[in-house]
């Protein structure tokens, strides 16, 4: 059973008279109503599906990037640790090279008996 919605271009809504309609009816049976209400549905179903994996592939992309940041974290921590010994290793060939040593110019022996235990 479709219901029948006429559009007049009168204001009175009375039945059996005769009106001067735009078109003539528009007639929404059962089946349309199911059809238009299951489109309804599949469409917010699809939007729902998009929007759960554009989250979940935003998640993914956070994921990688604080991995990365990680992995950046512990290289940079390695690489201090590299600079720092070899500035320790530098300042230890700079220091042998400063201090002065004076050639032998006289030997002095010390004289006596050797002691033996």
């Amino acid at each position: 059973m479709g219901r029948n919605f006429v559009v007049t271009r009168s204001r009175r809504t009375e039945s059996g008279r005769k009106k001067r309609t735009i078109s003539k009816s528009i007639v929404i049976g059962p089946s349309a109503i199911k059809f238009v209400t299951l489109t309804v549905i599949a469409v917010l179903a699809i939007v729902y599906l998009s929007q759960s994996t554009a989250g979940a592939s935003r998640g993914i992309e956070v994921r990688d990037i604080q991995t990365t940041k990680n992995s950046l974290s512990l290289e940079q921590e390695r690489l201090q640790a590299e600079q720092t010994r070899l500035k320790s290793l530098q300042q230890i060939d700079n220091g042998t090279q400063k201090t002065v040593m004076e050639p032998v110019t006289n030997v002095n022996y010390i004289s006596g008996t050797p002691v033996h235990n």
